[in-house]
């Protein structure tokens, strides 16, 4: 696994689900942002079956206009996705508290079951902890009968550290 001192965010598209999984296990939940932050997926549930170059290849793509989300705010103890523009239009709105995220260490939580959400949007929780100052690696999981499942990873970072 790469090491997290080689600045691990402009590497990670090329991790495996099991990898930031372990990354994820090692970080702290930090204290939760505020304001508005930069997002970017790279990592989707059912593509890490890909080659990890065609894998990549496509999660790049998904850092581009192509995909409408453009990140998070967070504001007090609720947030919601932007789309289109960091300030856009917002979808998914959560409530933000700290507990023990799927692997029993505490995390930032994003609680999606809000009444301002679609029924769909209500199964979906987030689970952020601190990569670096000012950056946090995420991930999304779906809450059904059985438990959760991660849907995807993504970073959020403020905009002095750049996209």
């Amino acid at each position: 696994m790469t090491s997290l001192a080689t600045n691990a965010h402009t590497h990670l598209n090329d991790w495996r689900d099991a990898e930031l999984a372990e990354l994820f296990s090692t970080l702290p939940a930090g204290e939760a942002p505020s304001g508005y932050l930069h997002g970017r997926l790279f990592a989707v549930r059912g593509l890490g079956a890909l080659p990890r170059p065609l894998a990549g290849a496509i999660y790049k793509l998904l850092s581009t206009p192509i995909n409408p989300w453009r990140g998070k705010s967070f504001h007090g103890e609720q947030g919601s996705n932007h789309l289109l523009w960091l300030h856009g239009p917002a979808l998914g709105h959560y409530r933000i508290g700290k507990q023990n995220g799927m692997d029993g260490q505490p995390s930032l939580w994003l609680d999606y079951n809000v009444d301002r959400n679609p029924s769909l949007l209500r199964a979906i929780r987030g689970e952020a902890r601190q990569l670096r100052q000012g950056q946090w690696l995420c991930r999304m999981l779906w809450q059904n009968d059985r438990g959760q499942t991660t849907l995807l990873w993504f970073t959020l970072q403020g905009a002095q550290h750049g996209r």
